[in-house]
């Protein structure tokens, strides 16, 4: 397997999984949970055929906010590529919708730095567009 290039501004792999175990315990923590609850949450949360059409949507959220962030800068496909160090295959079936679960933490923000987006922005707007989505699908 070829090794990633780090796009410009991502911390790297362990840093990016260390923060999200701090923001996790802490909402652990503020919850009130216990370690094994939390695991239990994340773990359905995680799960793709619990949440099937959750996963379904969010990969088309996905798809949708990349492609327009990129568009709006004017960049390629292949541009993003580059700048991600996440192959184009991947790229174009995120933009596609066909990566339900959206792909692991570290290639979302991956994303966010190839975009040279702000990493909180970026899914600030996953969050916003997935509720709309599922909105207007209990509708």
């Amino acid at each position: 397997m070829i090794p990633q290039k780090d796009p410009s501004g991502y911390p790297g792999d362990e840093a990016v999984r260390k923060a999200f175990g701090q923001t996790l315990k802490k909402a652990r923590l503020e919850c009130g949970l216990t370690i094994e609850q939390a695991e239990v949450l994340l773990s359905e949360a995680l799960s793709p055929n619990a949440n099937h059409n959750r996963t379904v949507r969010f990969g088309r959220t996905l798809g949708i906010v990349v492609r327009r962030i990129r568009e709006s800068k004017g960049m390629t496909r292949i541009q993003l590529a580059g700048d991600s160090g996440l192959p184009l295959r991947f790229i174009i079936s995120v933009e596609r919708g066909k990566v339900a679960s959206g792909g692991d933490l570290c290639q979302l923000v991956r994303l966010a730095c190839g975009l040279k987006y702000p990493v909180g922005r970026f899914f600030d707007e996953l969050t916003d567009l997935n509720e709309d989505l599922a909105g207007g699908a209990s509708r």
